[in-house]
């Protein structure tokens, strides 16, 4: 049986945090961006969320249904990052609904897998249900109100990303040496 939520190693949780706690900042820090430049960070995202679940994909262990769900994780995010740039004209209230959609499943599948990881009795799952219920309401802020504009776009995306990859930083350090993270987006 695979799950659907299958813990990740500090490595890999650690690397995700990073990557989002950066473009966070470049997000909060140059808030006048265009709406062509947040669609390219928002492609190098899905890119770089492609690479770590591509990695996954060849980690030991992992039963045939989680390779498959990989494969799947791979190509959502090559697929969406190819859009995203292949289409840099779409108006922000598309790019914000999509982005709030997606940033609420994220949340959704943290809560979930948090508790999943909590069940097997690993500490710190607190900041994971934390990073979800930020994905949750970042995500409903950007469907409530999706002319917001590109300007607030990047604001509100950057808070999110760098609070996501905060916690998800924060959830590496605090795990054990040898224990893994739960990955806050499908496996």
């Amino acid at each position: 049986m695979f799950q659907f939520n299958a813990p990740v190693s500090r490595g890999h949780a650690a690397l995700r945090g990073f990557i989002a706690l950066a473009l966070g900042v470049v997000f909060l820090v140059w808030p006048n961006i265009t709406i062509g430049t947040a669609v390219v960070l928002f492609a190098i995202f899905c890119f770089m969320d492609a690479v770590v679940a591509l990695a996954r994909l060849f980690s030991a262990g992992d039963p045939a249904g989680d390779r498959v769900l990989q494969i799947l994780r791979t190509v959502i995010d090559v697929a969406a990052g190819v859009v995203a740039i292949a289409y840099p004209g779409p108006s922000a209230l598309v790019l914000t609904i999509v982005i709030g959609i997606y940033v609420i499943v994220a949340g959704i599948l943290e809560i979930s897998s948090s508790g999943a990881l909590s069940r097997t009795g690993a500490g710190g799952t607190g900041w994971l249900v934390a990073g979800g219920l930020l994905s949750i309401v970042a995500g409903l802020v950007l469907i409530v109100w999706p002319d917001i504009g590109a300007v607030t776009l990047a604001i509100v995306f950057g808070a999110y990303l760098a609070a996501y990859g905060a916690v998800l930083l924060f959830a590496a350090a605090m795990a054990p040496a040898d224990s893994n993270v739960a990955d806050p987006l499908p496996s």
